[in-house]
């Protein structure tokens, strides 16, 4: 049985610079370059193999306006 590990991917960064095409490329393998600006925090996930293992990868795309809060509670401040 292949084991699985997840790792958590969050995307911080200025508004406007690609953050959404970028996650959108490597989940759904699809570049859209008229992608509409992400209003809240957006969640996609991926699995993928590596070796004898599967890597889960949710990731958080954030909307870049945020710079001093963190996206998850849990991860506490910046």
């Amino acid at each position: 049985m292949m084991a699985i590990w997840e790792l958590k991917v969050c995307l911080l960064e200025d508004t406007g610079v690609g953050k959404s095409s970028i996650v959108c490329r490597f989940v759904q393998d699809h570049f859209d370059h008229n992608i509409s600006p992400t209003i809240e925090a957006s969640f996609m996930t991926k699995t993928v193999p590596c070796g004898n293992e599967l890597h889960k990868l949710p990731i958080w795309d954030t909307t870049g306006q945020e710079p001093n809060q963190s996206p998850d509670p849990i991860l506490g401040p910046p």
